[in-house]
């Protein structure tokens, strides 16, 4: 199985802990980690990730992120201009806005599974595309049953 996470995926493990939704999503994010790893499925790196990811201004949250990052790796999204080309057009007139066109095309070019995103408006955005990457929260991603294996 192939994994896209987007950059607030990386983010919020480090974002404010209090409010139940985010500590939710983090935690999600870690399992999704930590369960894709132990299974050999691929988190792809891109370089619209580490595009975002250099945008942290705050060093000390820009080094945790891009140290997550880079321990969750295990494989890399390309860029293909004929995706890109293809997904752009859709994503926009869609809603999609900014990297998270890219992030898609990334994720769609190389063929993930999920793009897994905390952005609620990348996914009502995503939600009508007919992509072969789904578009979803990491607290719905499916944990369990077959999808490990």
């Amino acid at each position: 199985m192939l994994l896209y996470l987007d950059n607030c995926c990386y983010n919020r493990p480090f974002d404010d802990q209090t409010q139940d939704k985010i500590r939710h999503e983090a935690e999600a994010i870690q399992n999704i980690i930590k369960l894709a790893q132990w299974y050999g499925h691929t988190i792809l790196a891109s370089r619209a990730l580490e595009i975002e990811i250099g945008e942290i201004n705050n060093p000390v949250k820009h080094r945790d992120v891009l140290n997550l990052y880079r321990q969750s790796i295990t494989g890399t999204a390309y860029y293909r201009k004929a995706t890109f080309d293809y997904v752009r057009p859709l994503a926009v007139a869609a809603g999609v806005k900014g990297l998270d066109v890219h992030h898609l095309a990334f994720a769609a070019a190389s063929g993930a599974d999920y793009l897994l995103t905390t952005d609620e408006n990348f996914i009502k955005a995503a939600a009508g595309l007919k992509l072969s990457v789904k578009v979803i929260n990491p607290s719905n991603f499916p944990m369990g049953g077959m999808i490990w294996q």
